[in-house]
């Protein structure tokens, strides 16, 4: 279990402590969670200043501009290497 699946773990068990959680079904949830977050949307591809693919050009944040640049590329490379560490032996 690495340190983020933890603290999102955590996170998630404490915004409802009266919940029926237990601190397992968290962490299943928090790998979910994790997982799902390394597609960037394209939101997060304007947040960051990254010119999206074109399988994002549906996402209905995404407003085009100019081409992808090999930084693109590699911060999008970056971004999915960070997830798959928070996910390392899951």
């Amino acid at each position: 279990m690495t340190d983020m699946i933890e603290r999102v773990a955590q996170a998630i068990f404490a915004k409802d402590p009266e919940s029926l959680f237990t601190i397992h079904q968290a962490r299943v949830y928090a790998i979910a969670a994790i997982a799902a977050m390394r597609e960037p949307t394209g939101a997060m591809y304007m947040a960051g200043g990254i010119v999206a693919p074109s399988a994002h050009l549906a996402d209905k944040d995404y407003k085009p501009y100019g081409t992808r640049t090999i930084g693109d590329m590699a911060a999008k490379a970056a971004w999915e290497k960070m997830i798959d560490a928070a996910l390392e032996n899951e």
